[in-house]
């Protein structure tokens, strides 16, 4: 509890003078009283206090008695004992109501009211002290002291009325000041709304005024309040010339205006629902179902409400589902899209209208359309860079051969894979593309191994010299060339069915002994089913992985077969997690407006996702590592 400026150092009052009958050095004509005084001025408080005891039980009616009371009370109140002190300063206003001090006893009686916990009483006594001595030139220290015992009732409004008179009446006094100033400061930060609309009215004109309406502007914000929020910053405005004051204001006033525009618990969702992309749409949107708890599970947090709308795989259609989600049903973020060109529109017109939008989308640099866009899904750039720090830096591959199909994902993977493994200090000794309707890839793998092009006559010479007694037998029968092999690994970026056809015509065609590599398109039980003897060993990267040991992954796979009868798989989980997540940030979080919860997005670190640790970067990409997947046997397994 603040401590009045009576306490430290009663004596001290009105300006640092000392009751008049008795300053220092004066003699009284008492030898009694003289041996008193000698002892107080030499700090020796216990000899001083008997003295004067002795004194005023001698002399009881002797007028210079009302002095050694006081310095008794005194000595009682800096020795903290303050219910003696109090005895003291209530007999000399019994005793001595002619006393010249008076109006210092009586402040001290009320200060000492105030010490004893009694601070109704002293709210009285510093009231009548005011009133019987209006004009007085100590009424700043007794009003700063009134003020101490209201915020000591619980009163702050008043509390803070007094403390206002009180720096009103001497605005010079520097000491005084600071300390009213550091209470003021104080009351207002830790006031209630309605405490605050109380001190508004008390504060007018002056320059506590504008603070006033500021602290109440942001209470009533953070109590969901928009529209008493905009009164109080409007008042703020209004009160004040002062430009600083006058520009906060101003910025409440937009964020209250995006607070009045956004529905706090509703989330918006763009996903593909009809067309020939909706059973990709309806597996995210069935991990949003778990996610929020629709069948019972994952309840925890804030009840979120979800607006879903159809993109239908088109463009236009992902921009309109943005506008009608931000502007008609005034949600606080986005979920969405799922495709590369319905992201990118719909990540655009996010970013226009300031609405905080988690893409869900492969598409490489998506997140730089602004600090509003977020991607929370497996890239290409992760993948391929998981794949090479496995086999360049733990497996020790460095010679490389991608086969892939002339398509916008096979090209960009193909161009990905080169230019990470080249940095890395590998290379690249073969590289071939086919057509995507390709079945039959004799030809793409001829090329690879040097059988498509005729051998130069150096080479064929030192083949030859190098013949055995059996391949000089065979030339009687001549063979198709032997592939020539100088890579360590293949790298396919196509999809498990197209992946199945290719695998065993590269053993077909005699290219054994090499690692295949892939991206999480080959993430299918199907792959084994149609070429597991094939691919054995094979490397592919996954986000999500249904074995995992993890409580939390066996848990979700366990509720969405459930619920849905089949396995999920990462669309499934991605919907899941992020919903998780978004009910996290709206937990945890202050979030008023969109910009608030953008803001805890970012903060948001290593949240426990079924897909691993997600946390975004300050661009507002997923900071998330892939897993990645072998062939062994007739099972898929996480390779550690």
């Amino acid at each position: 509890m603040a401590i009045p400026l009576v306490i430290a150092g009663i004596a001290i009052f009105f300006v640092g003078c000392k009751p008049g009958i008795q300053k220092r050095g004066e003699k009284p004509s008492a030898e009694e009283l003289e041996l008193a005084e000698q002892s107080w001025q030499k700090a020796e408080l216990a000899k001083a206090l008997d003295a004067y005891g002795a004194y005023a039980e001698r002399y009881p009616k002797d007028r210079r008695t009302a002095v050694a009371l006081h310095r008794m009370g005194e000595i009682y109140l800096e020795t903290e004992r303050y219910a003696k002190a109090l005895g003291f300063f209530e007999r000399i206003q019994k005793e001595f109501p002619d006393y010249g001090e008076l109006p210092i006893v009586k402040y001290q009686t009320a200060g000492a009211h105030f010490l004893v916990g009694d601070y109704e009483r002293a709210r009285d006594e510093a009231l009548s002290w005011l009133e019987t001595y209006p004009d007085h030139s100590g009424k700043s220290d007794v009003k700063l002291l009134l003020g101490d015992s209201l915020k000591a009732m619980g009163d702050k409004p008043r509390a803070l009325q007094w403390w206002l008179r009180a720096i009103q009446d001497d605005p010079k006094d520097l000491r005084t000041q600071g300390e009213l100033r550091e209470r003021l400061d104080t009351v207002i930060e830790t006031a209630r709304s309605d405490e605050l609309e109380r001190m508004a009215e008390y504060a007018a004109g002056t320059d506590f005024a504008p603070k006033i309406y500021h602290r109440l502007a942001t209470v009533y914000l953070n109590q969901n309040e928009p529209d008493n929020a905009r009164k109080a910053a409007m008042s703020l405005v209004r009160s004040t010339t002062d430009q600083f004051w006058v520009t906060k204001g101003r910025q409440l006033l937009l964020e209250i205006e995006e607070a009045l525009s956004v529905e706090r618990k509703l989330v918006g969702c763009l996903l593909p629902l009809s067309g020939t992309f909706a059973i990709y749409g309806e597996e995210v949107l069935n991990g949003i179902y778990l996610g929020m708890g629709t069948f019972g599970a994952g309840t925890e947090g804030p009840g979120l409400e979800l607006v879903i709308r159809d993109t239908e795989g088109k463009a236009e259609q992902a921009v309109a589902g943005v506008e009608d989600l931000v502007r008609n049903e005034r949600v606080m973020a986005i979920i969405g899209p799922l495709l590369s060109k319905t992201a990118v529109a719909g990540a655009k017109r996010a970013q226009q209208l300031g609405v905080p939008i988690i893409t869900l989308t492969q598409k490489e640099g998506i997140a730089q359309e602004g600090d509003m866009v977020f991607r929370n899904f497996l890239t290409p750039s992760s993948q391929v860079k998981r794949l090479l720090d496995k086999t360049m830096d733990e497996m020790g591959k460095k010679r490389f051969c991608i086969l892939y199909p002339e398509s916008s994902y096979g090209r960009f993977f193909m161009h990905l894979f080169w230019d990470q493994l080249e940095e890395k200090g590998g290379r690249v000794t073969a590289v071939e593309s086919y057509k995507p309707e390709e079945t039959d890839f004799e030809e793409q793998i001829k090329r690879m191994t040097g059988r498509h092009y005729p051998r130069p006559e150096s080479m064929l010479r030192e083949l030859r010299e190098k013949r055995s007694p059996e391949e000089m037998e065979s030339e009687l029968e001549p063979e198709e060339p032997r592939p020539i092999i100088d890579f360590d690994t293949v790298f396919i970026p196509d999809d498990y069915q197209k992946v199945a056809m290719i695998a065993p015509q590269l053993v077909f065609h005699d290219v054994l002994g090499v690692l295949l590599l892939g991206t999480s398109l080959w993430e299918s039980e199907k792959l084994i089913e149609m070429a597991g003897d094939y691919i054995q060993g094979a490397i592919f990267p996954s986000g999500f992985v249904t074995s995992s040991d993890s409580p939390d992954v066996r848990e979700f796979v366990k509720a969405y077969k459930e619920h849905f009868e089949k396995e999920p798989g990462l669309l499934a989980a991605t919907g899941y997690d992020t919903i998780r997540l978004v009910k996290r940030v709206m937990m945890e979080g202050d979030i008023r407006t969109r910009k608030d919860f953008q803001k805890e997005l970012l903060q948001c670190k290593d949240f426990p996702g079924v897909t691993g640790k997600i946390s975004f970067n300050s661009e507002g990409e997923v900071a998330k590592e892939p897993f990645l997947l072998t062939i062994s046997g007739k099972r898929t397994g996480l390779l550690r």
